[in-house]
């Protein structure tokens, strides 16, 4: 895939080429995530470190998103960051040597020391003011974003192809890497599961309400048809295909959802292993045709296949997706249902959507006095950094408003970190670790889209369309099982009882907005406006 080619900063408007066919590339989610990256110098640090650095471990499926886009522009804002630091660097270096061989006036000397430094952070946000304004805006001037993404030299193709193959999933495996085989969906939101006992239907309808002395019939006196066999290939197809056709294929313009998806998935763990005593390399990651036949197996390198049903909302700003997995075990189905959601990106990063049209003199002018000022509430806050030790109920408000932005990042610093943290501890009494064959965990454990997550949702639709797109689909997943046990003859009584109790469940649920209720096997957590996510790093 070749990468487009675009300064990231030139003094005007340039034109852009169209981006190579990479589905989620003109997103609002892609377009935010860009302009996250010259907002953010923490969500830049770990989108560089998990997509370049870390290349070894695979890339989070994408949810509505490119992370190739998201890449490219983070390499362009550190680039941005560089030239910066390197011209302050080297003209202060120039007037130093100056200075020591009395070439240069000693208080012009002393003011070009300070006053270059500041010269190049200030040409520097006034670069990324004009980025933001003409290349990630939605409607600029030169046409505003339309997914081409600057280039780099540490973005190759060979790499752009990687991180696009593997976060579109076209392999059919997800690796993770952590606890959650979930990875890049977002945070859970309501799950349950359902045991069904296949049982024949009743061959007259009568028999199965009521015996002749009016009592329950015995489920051992009841003649019953024989079940028409099937397997958890053909449930999940068939689940799928009706899903699609009813929520989009088969129904009204007017009634679909643009913005689904249903694919079948396999999870897995991804561990490369090095074998040093036969002199192997390290060993290669399966793929769909090396792993065993066999459907859910019970080992830490099994692969677990679940239909993915993803609802992209909200120009893929808000993501809802539903994991359903079947099994077959004793005369049982097995029914598991996951729901997590992706919610909104941090409030910062819609910012861009709220920037003037242009750079003019007055706006030249405040960025001026606002470095300078910013400057100095600086070392104001330098001053007073033994308070940010100091829990913040127990300071004052004036304290309290100036180290508020300092512990915000840190904490989600910190969330980020137990994000991706992958370490494991030697408990073993000799520390036999030190010997067993050296091994790298490759699988994803965020993606750059989780962390950048909003920790509140930003409008009160946002927060019932999650709920409502679940819903939806969980109706439609409940009547299309139905319908598919009726077609193999399967009594229905057992399955109307459990969908009442988990519909049932999703009405009351509405009364615990804030709580956790539980009911009939299943676990509802809904997100209330102040815990829908993860902050951005």
């Amino acid at each position: 895939m070749a990468t487009q080619v675009l300064d990231p900063h030139p003094p005007g408007p340039a034109p852009q080429e169209p981006p190579d066919q990479r589905t989620y590339a003109r997103t609002r989610a892609t377009r935010l995530l860009s302009a996250g990256a010259y907002l953010h110098p923490g969500y830049r640090r770990s989108v560089i470190r998990e997509l370049l650095y870390r290349r070894f471990r695979v890339v989070a499926p994408s949810y509505g998103y490119d992370a190739v886009s998201v890449l490219a522009h983070a390499l362009a804002a550190r680039r941005l960051r560089r030239i910066q630091w390197a011209v302050a660097a080297g003209v202060d270096f120039v007037v130093v040597l100056l200075l020591s061989n009395s070439v240069l006036n000693p208080a012009v000397g002393v003011v070009l020391l300070f006053w270059v430094p500041w010269a190049a952070a200030y040409l520097r946000r006034i670069v990324t003011l004009h980025v933001l304004m003409t290349r990630l805006r939605e409607d600029g001037p030169d046409g505003g974003f339309d997914g081409a993404c600057p280039s780099h030299a540490r973005l190759t193709d060979a790499l752009a192809r990687k991180i696009d193959h593997e976060q579109a999933g076209r392999s059919g495996i997800v690796f993770y890497g952590g606890y959650r085989p979930f990875v890049g969906a977002g945070l859970p939101l309501r799950d349950w599961s359902n045991a069904q006992l296949l049982l024949g239907a009743p061959k007259t309808r009568i028999m199965a309400r009521k015996s002749a002395d009016g009592s329950p019939p015995d489920l051992d006196t009841i003649e019953r048809k024989e079940v028409a066999a099937f397997d958890v290939h053909e449930i999940t197809s068939e689940v799928a295909a009706r899903l699609a056709a009813d929520l989009r294929d088969e129904t009204r313009p007017d009634e679909r959802i643009d913005g689904l998806t249903v694919e079948q998935r396999r999870y897995t763990t991804a561990i490369r292993t090095n074998d040093r005593t036969t002199g192997a390399g390290w060993s290669e990651l399966p793929s769909v045709d090396d792993l065993p036949d066999i459907h859910w197996r019970e080992d830490y390198d099994a692969a677990r296949e679940y239909l993915c049903v993803r609802v992209g909302s909200w120009d893929e700003e808000l993501v809802t997706s539903i994991f359903v997995g079947f099994d077959l075990k004793g005369n049982t189905l097995h029914t598991e249902f996951y729901t997590y959601v992706l919610g909104p990106l941090v409030a910062d990063f819609h910012l861009v959507d709220q920037l003037p049209a242009a750079v003019d003199g007055r706006l030249a002018a405040r960025v001026a006095w606002d470095m300078f000022t910013a400057a100095v509430r600086w070392w104001v806050s330098l001053s007073l950094w033994p308070l940010l030790l100091v829990p913040e109920r127990f300071l004052p408000s004036w304290a309290a408003r100036w180290t508020r932005p300092w512990r915000v990042r840190r904490a989600r610093q910190a969330a980020a970190a137990l994000l991706l943290s992958d370490r494991t501890t030697d408990t073993s009494e000799f520390r036999l670790g030190r010997y067993v064959n050296r091994w790298r965990n490759c699988g994803a454990l965020a993606s750059v889209r989780e962390l950048a997550t909003s920790e509140t949702y930003h409008h009160f639709f946002q927060q019932s369309d999650a709920v409502k797109y679940m819903q939806i689909v969980e109706r439609r997943l409940l009547e299309n099982i139905r319908a598919f046990l009726d077609e193999h003859d399967v009594d229905l009584v057992e399955h109307d009882r459990a969908q009442n109790n988990i519909l049932m469940g999703d009405d009351n649920s509405q009364n615990f907005y804030g709580g956790q209720q539980s009911n009939f096997g299943y676990n509802y957590q809904p997100s209330s406006g102040g815990s829908s996510g993860k902050a951005g790093a």
